[in-house]
């Protein structure tokens, strides 16, 4: 390997910390203001991603957050408990049951994002940035997860540099 793409390597990875430094801060900010850390993060992403998405089955589900299907299962199955999510039977596989949201998660979920909302608008404020730069750098992660998504799929192929 040669001197430049030791440092291109180096620069990736810092961006990987970076984005994932990012990902635990707004987590601990996203509790703090629900005022119930753990459960706030567990619980607002799914259903979030639920009325985004519509309804999934529990290894859609754990794709899409990169985590095991046991983690994911014992999470929905804890928002079945509290009235946020139902599993409705699904017409294309007879054992992996769809996840959809609730009425009660639905509203959960927008007020949550009400609460959420002001957040990065005063975190803009405060810091000079732009509504462009935000958009830039949403893009540039959007990009980054196309090649994470890639190099899992090379792994989960077999494949080894």
């Amino acid at each position: 390997m040669d001197l430049a793409h030791d440092a291109s390597l180096s620069d990736v990875l810092r961006f990987a910390d970076t984005v994932s430094q990012a990902h635990f801060c707004l987590s601990e900010i996203v509790g703090a203001v629900h005022g119930e850390r753990q459960l706030a993060n567990a619980s607002r992403g799914v259903p979030r991603y639920l009325v985004a998405a519509g309804p999934r089955t529990v290894p859609e589900i754990a794709t899409w957050r990169a985590t095991s299907r046991q983690f994911i299962q014992r999470l929905v199955d804890a928002l079945a408990e509290d009235g946020l999510v139902a599993l409705k039977d699904n017409p294309q596989h007879q054992r992996s049951r769809l996840v959809t949201v609730t009425r009660k998660g639905r509203a959960r979920v927008s007020a949550m994002a009400a609460k959420e909302v002001r957040l990065p608008e005063q975190g803009l404020i405060r810091s000079g940035a732009s509504l462009a730069e935000v958009r830039a750098a949403t893009h540039l992660i959007q990009r980054f997860i196309g090649v994470i998504d890639t190099l899992q799929h090379d792994i989960d192929s077999g494949y080894s540099p």
